[in-house]
């Protein structure tokens, strides 16, 4: 297949959990463009936590919010925010059972407890830390990704009772923080979105994740390469499974490939 877009989740796949971007991949970004490979950032994150990763790999397309935010080539191409009788229901819930939210709006994200240990657990490994949402602030912006704190399994509970969103654990293994997004938004949406600007048809597009929400990402490209870390399901959507991300995967699954 001739493909003409790979396509890069960030934590987790080019950058191991708590790290940077190694040299190795950085050289096989800049390989790719070389051979005049467009690569496209998809994550989960906000625009704010990707900063420095966008300028060390100089991606010049990115999706945010696991879809919700689109940008091509410096301008807003597609954003989806939540509505606010939907953010109303999951607050006045978050609000009754006294589990914290965290808003990500498009250019701030604030807490609505800072003291809370398991908000203090979900931002402790980064450089950036929310501050204290006022009480009007979901009601005063665009948000487009909630975070839930609460104890595994506790979110299954906000699906049944707001469906129109989706709650997926960080991870399987003691993480007390859900992404929230709308349940019609995921990186397949975003990804649809830029690819459709690009004049790119999803099977001339490779994607690398690693998370439960690359799941729909790695479904729609021709080839979906899944990170050696990842969990069997996500291994399950993906045509091929490569190294993990401290192993310089991305690298070893582009050269397999022989896109390098």
């Amino acid at each position: 297949m001739n493909y003409k877009v790979v396509i890069l989740d960030i934590d987790g796949t080019i950058v191991p959990h708590g790290k940077t971007v190694s040299h190795a991949t950085k050289d096989a970004i800049r390989q790719l463009r070389e051979k005049n490979m467009k690569v496209v950032i998809a994550t989960g994150r906000a625009p704010y936590f990707s900063a420095s990763i966008i300028q060390e790999t100089e991606v010049d397309s990115m999706v945010f919010f696991n879809g919700a935010y689109v940008y091509h080539e410096g301008k807003e191409l597609y954003r989806n925010a939540i509505e606010k009788n939907i953010l109303k229901n999951v607050y006045l819930l978050s609000h009754e059972y006294q589990h914290p939210l965290t808003f990500l709006g498009g250019t701030s994200f604030k807490a609505t407890d800072l003291s809370h240990p398991f908000v203090v657990e979900a931002f402790r490994r980064d450089p950036w830390k929310p501050e204290l949402a006022p009480p009007q602030f979901w009601m005063e912006q665009d948000i487009y990704q909630l975070f839930l704190h609460c104890d595994h399994e506790e979110e299954l509970f906000y699906q049944s009772k707001v469906p129109e969103l989706d709650f997926r654990r960080w991870s399987s293994t003691g993480s007390r923080t859900c992404d929230v997004n709308l349940s019609n938004s995921n990186k397949a949406v975003g990804l649809t979105k830029l690819l459709e600007k690009l004049g790119v048809a999803p099977d001339e597009a490779v994607a690398f994740g690693d998370g439960l929400n690359d799941i729909e990402m790695l479904s729609l490209v021709g080839m979906g390469v899944a990170m050696g870390s990842a969990r069997d399901e996500v291994k399950e959507a993906a045509n091929m499974v490569t190294l993990s991300a401290e192993e310089d995967g991305v690298r070893y699954g582009l050269e397999c490939l022989g896109l390098i």
